[in-house]
């Protein structure tokens, strides 16, 4: 069976994931400068990310990292070996979404 398809989306999601954490790391730089956003880091072990980084895209790095090893995998273990990386791509796009959202109801100074 080929995991052609899945490996299409998966690296969409994570391309995805990758421009808006530019674009997130970009407002995190603003809000430092005026002395918010000090916060150690953005996800935690408990979500799955070995990462541990202040800012999106090294999260966004290591889900690249993931789907190369998920390429390299066995076939048969790929049904099982997808899950973790598709609860990562899901809690990341939903705290990016929730991010952005929250920027765009804060008043500019």
């Amino acid at each position: 069976m080929s995991h052609s398809p899945l490996f299409a989306a998966l690296t969409e999601n994570i391309r995805l994931i990758y421009r808006q954490s530019i674009d997130a790391d970009k407002a995190i730089d603003e809000l430092r400068q005026q002395d918010m956003a000090k916060f150690s880091a953005i996800f935690d072990e408990q979500q799955g990310f070995k990462t541990k980084a202040n800012r999106f895209t090294p999260y966004a790095e290591e889900l690249g990292n993931d789907l190369v090893a998920l390429q390299q995998a066995e076939s048969d273990d790929v049904p099982t070996l997808v899950q973790p990386l598709v609860a990562k791509i899901e809690i990341q796009l939903q705290l990016l979404q929730v991010f952005k959202s929250n920027l765009k109801s804060k008043p500019k100074k």
